[in-house]
């Protein structure tokens, strides 16, 4: 009799609260890290894709120059046509780069667009080197997506560097 008692006591007997709240914490803990550690591995993705864009954007603009004798692209749509050699490749966008705003790129039509995960991996800035007529170079920005502005590195094209006066082109 006292046998049948404690076999019938185990088929009763469950989980305790205490140990179903331990598990549902430590699956917490779990999804917490995974989701926090993806997230920022998403953003240094798309921080790569822009900075390779513009560094894309960056080899049309240097071929551009050697065919037209040195004279880098002097509007936003220099870049879309491209020259006899090459084009800038589908999926990469170039705005019209203000120089000293963070983040805020300024097509020609007056429209500001301020650069989201959802284009911003995909669009360079273009500004050029003092004057965009007869230009000896450029500076082409992009979105870093870790610090959520406009990358601080900045890619310098032909004769530019950090010195230099930069302007927005015409689109």
């Amino acid at each position: 009799m006292i046998l049948n008692n404690i076999k019938s006591m185990k088929k009763d007997r469950g989980f305790t609260i205490v140990e179903l709240l331990v598990v549902i914490v430590v699956i917490g803990i779990l999804a917490a890290i995974t989701i926090v550690s993806y997230t920022g591995i998403t953003q240094k993705a798309n921080t790569t894709k822009a900075q390779s864009n513009a560094q894309s954007a960056q080899t049309v603009a240097e071929i551009i120059a050697a065919d037209n004798g040195g004279v880098y692209p002097a509007t936003t749509g220099a870049f879309a046509t491209g020259s006899e050699t090459t084009q800038l490749p589908a999926g990469i966008n170039i705005l019209v780069g203000l120089p000293g705003v963070a983040g805020v790129f300024t097509e020609s039509t007056g429209v500001t667009e301020l650069l989201t995960s959802s284009n911003g991996a995909t669009s360079v800035g273009w500004a050029c080197l003092t004057t965009c007529t007869d230009t000896t170079g450029g500076r082409l920005t992009y979105w870093d997506f870790t610090t959520g502005a406009r990358s601080t590195n900045v890619i310098y094209v032909g004769v530019a560097d950090v010195t230099g006066t930069f302007v927005a082109p015409a689109s």
